[in-house]
């Protein structure tokens, strides 16, 4: 059969020791109710007594007070949690022996409308403490044992044989409070175990959403590899087989697939829903490559708000736009400058490739093997972007218009 009077096991205990700790704070109020029992039912026969009776009281209950706050701040709670629980008992037994004690100076020597008022004390002591200590009874048990004990053997022992009735009544009294305590202790079990299920749902939950996080990563890299390493790979293979490429031609082969690859490990960093992060990351990339083709590159970024759909996945696709149109510059446009810029423009952050060179007809390399373009288009509508061009016999504009807000991707 269960005991509620023992502690119960560590990771529970502690919980019940937090609430209660948390919950002693409100008794302050005692220390008023000392000074107002000390002040209304002091005498000539009692005055010395329950001077050091108040002091002692209040004291008591500052210790009770200063102990619940310095364990409440220390990780020591989590590791000697049952010595904690049983000084803390030790504690509440010293501070409901004072109030035991203080009907054996008071009764008998005070008015029956003090007597009155020294009753009602008790009940309100009792009953206000279980609110407090309820999560462990022991606390509970230890508190106001003393003082049922103090109060019925001071009442049984009085002359008047009256008083043997109301000593019966505080004993039931004592009785009812204790069925509501175990009722009370019983319904905050209930609530910490509910607290730990939950608790222990979501770290499965969450262990799941992480294999499920890195199967999906590990299929996102595995088809970006497929699809544009390994492709330029098994191209580059065929062609070096029929005799058909230059050594030359290889190399920039081998170097767009060494790109690929960087760009595909690039975008698993995390950028802290940071757009210029990812960008200067790209920029480190191609940098020396358009300085090797004599191109010169102009930085010119502002500060934009952060992205906070900006994770791995719609982070390579950004890099991947981005990284087809500098491609396109370095092959087809004879430019010698090109300058990236970034500004927000109402709820949108707008990302401007523009170079110098020859430009090219839109409508034409759209439907005549753009598949550059064509693969940007794509990557902009699964991340829920925009991508333009502005092209001229003097100049070209590659526009990437992504969203600060993204409720949902597209695809």
């Amino acid at each position: 059969m269960h005991n509620p009077f023992r502690f119960a096991e560590q990771s529970i205990l502690q919980q019940q020791l937090t609430l209660v700790m948390g919950h002693f704070r409100s008794t302050l109020v005692i220390i008023p109710i000392c000074l107002l029992i000390w002040w209304n039912l002091s005498n000539e026969a009692n005055t010395p007594y329950m001077h050091w009776w108040a002091a002692a009281a209040i004291s008591s209950n500052l210790l009770l007070q200063l102990y619940s706050w310095y364990y409440l701040r220390q990780e020591s709670l989590s590791t000697n949690t049952r010595r904690i629980a049983l000084i803390y008992s030790l504690l509440h037994l010293l501070d409901g022996a004072m109030w035991g004690l203080v009907t054996w100076l008071v009764l008998g020597n005070v008015s029956a409308v003090q007597g009155i008022l020294l009753m009602a004390v008790f009940a309100g002591m009792l009953g206000g403490s279980l609110a407090t200590l309820s999560p462990v009874p022991l606390f509970y048990l230890a508190f106001s044992l003393p003082q049922v004990v103090g109060m019925t053997s001071k009442l049984w022992s009085m002359e008047d044989v009256s008083y043997r009735s109301l000593c019966i009544a505080v004993l039931l009294y004592f009785v009812a409070l204790l069925g509501q305590l175990f009722n009370s202790t019983k319904t905050t079990l209930s609530a910490i175990n509910m607290k730990f299920e939950l608790a222990s749902s979501n770290a499965k939950l969450r262990d799941i959403e992480k294999s499920q996080t890195l199967e999906q990563e590990r299929q996102r890299l595995m088809q970006e590899m497929h699809d544009g390493l390994g492709s330029s790979l098994v191209s580059a293979l065929r062609v070096v087989e029929n005799g058909k490429m230059q050594s030359g031609e290889l190399a920039a082969v081998l170097k767009d697939c060494i790109d690929d690859l960087k760009l595909a490990i690039d975008s698993i960093e995390p950028v802290d829903d940071d757009l210029l992060l990812l960008l200067a990351t790209l920029r480190f990339r191609l940098g020396s490559r358009l300085e090797n083709t004599g191109i010169r590159l102009h930085w010119k970024v502002s500060k934009i708000p952060p992205l906070d759909w900006l994770d791995p996945r719609s982070s390579l696709h950004v890099l991947r736009i981005l990284q087809e149109a500098f491609t396109n510059i370095i092959k087809h446009t004879k430019a010698t400058e090109v300058t990236l810029t970034t500004s927000e423009v109402e709820d949108f952050v707008m990302v401007k490739i523009t170079d110098n060179g020859s430009g090219f007809e839109l409508n034409e390399a759209l439907h005549n093997g753009g598949r550059g373009l064509a693969s940007q288009l794509h990557r902009a509508q699964a991340i829920g972007a925009e991508v333009s061009w502005l092209s001229d016999p003097h100049q070209t504009s590659v526009m990437l218009k992504l969203p600060i807000k993204q409720k949902a991707f597209p695809g």
